[in-house]
């Protein structure tokens, strides 16, 4: 919560019960308060999803070039990025309305379960599971249970917090390369 803001590496895999191997993506992370937040998939395709916090945008790398997408369904990306920056925030859990929130231990660190309390919600989504760091410095994992069993594992890494991140890295017309918030991440993570 303490974290304006955050760069990260994630792996992404969706189980589904239709098919015997997981989905698997990987990508970057950036965050920065309030709510600007960045979702690069790197593999095995390119996209991104970006929101500056008052709206959201969709890019795919076409022919070596960003072709920004009709975002035909901008209101449920923004939800899913409310949702995403509220995890990074620290605010999950804030208001008891929407979930029912446990805490239990795991020898990696505390496990943070919300159920949807609204019955349409519960309907697709069986739980999140926010898995923290030992020291309560990170998220490492989320883990997102539908019911019938389907769940999507991220897994976050090499998670820097307080960098100053490059301007347009959450440009909805033009945003930054990749390239540059990596570089801006390794300088902040290579300083004491």
């Amino acid at each position: 919560a303490k974290a304006n803001t955050v760069f990260t590496r994630f792996v992404q895999e969706r189980h589904l019960a239709l098919f015997n191997e997981p989905l698997r993506s990987e990508g970057c992370l950036c965050f920065e308060k309030p709510g600007r937040v960045r979702w690069e998939i790197t593999s095995p395709y390119q996209s991104i999803l970006v929101s500056d916090g008052s709206g959201v945008a969709q890019f795919e790398r076409v022919d070596e070039k960003w072709k920004k997408l009709d975002a035909g369904l901008a209101g449920a990306m923004q939800a899913v990025i409310a949702q995403i920056a509220a995890v990074m925030e620290g605010r999950y859990a804030s208001d008891n309305r929407d979930y029912t929130v446990t805490l239990s231990a795991s020898p990696e660190g505390p496990v943070i379960t919300l159920v949807p309390r609204n019955e349409t919600m519960r309907k697709m989504m069986q739980a999140i599971e926010v898995h923290l760091a030992a020291d309560l410095k990170g998220t490492r994992r989320i883990v997102l249970r539908e019911t019938g069993g389907d769940f999507t594992d991220i897994r976050f890494s090499e998670q820097v917090v307080g960098l100053e991140l490059p301007s347009r890295t959450f440009d909805r017309n033009a945003p930054r390369p990749l390239a540059d918030i990596q570089q801006a991440a390794a300088k902040a993570k290579a300083q004491p």
